[in-house]
């Protein structure tokens, strides 16, 4: 069984626990800078601060000279199951830790993304409001692929899907970048 099956039956698993379909949404990458983990920004908020080198830090409590990049989630995935990761634009993707296969230099993971509030649409009109994708490294060329998307009318990629886009041949590999959630799940699971 390739990879890709065997994902794609523990995607469908996945898909009845979080009680829709499975994958994520066509967002471009948008984070600049370095990603990090935002492991209480789930249920907390996220807030920019100065950070000990002078860069930025991203923060889930408040603290002196910080600003509120987010507000607080209601409803946030169970963090036992689901890692945060924001990027320097706020933006947060959660890495489903359970979702982890491995066959060779190859690792599936899931991912989910919240949309901004009426940004994006279907073609249809329908607001979408989050997205789950499953994305394949591998890791001897430093490569990834977006092999599915779905996306969903409600936060956390929960309830009826709107529509699954499967990407051709295994989608398009793309190199992993430094500062994206992609570069950092890939130094997570490869290194």
């Amino acid at each position: 069984m390739s990879l890709r099956a065997a994902f794609h039956a523990v995607s469908c698993a996945i898909v009845l626990f979080a009680g829709g379909s499975l994958c994520l949404a066509a967002h471009a990458e948008t984070a600049t800078g370095t990603v990090r983990p935002a492991t209480a920004a789930a249920t907390a908020g996220l807030y920019q601060c100065p950070g000990a080198d002078g860069g930025v830090a991203l923060r889930a409590t408040p603290r002196e000279g910080c600003t509120a990049v987010a507000a607080p989630e209601t409803g946030a995935p169970d963090p036992q199951r689901w890692l945060p990761l924001a990027g320097a634009s706020g933006a947060i993707s959660y890495f489903d830790k359970t979702s982890v296969r491995r066959r060779g230099a190859e690792v599936g993971v899931a991912v989910m993304r919240n949309a901004p509030a009426g940004v994006i649409r279907t073609t249809s009109g329908e607001q979408i409001r989050s997205s789950l994708r499953r994305m394949i490294f591998n890791c001897a060329t430093s490569m990834y692929a977006v092999v599915e998307q779905t996306l969903y009318s409600k936060r956390y990629a929960r309830g009826e899907s709107l529509y699954t886009i499967g990407a051709p041949q295994a989608g398009m590999p793309q190199q992993v970048a430094a500062g994206t959630v992609a570069g950092e799940l890939f130094n997570r699971l490869c290194h």
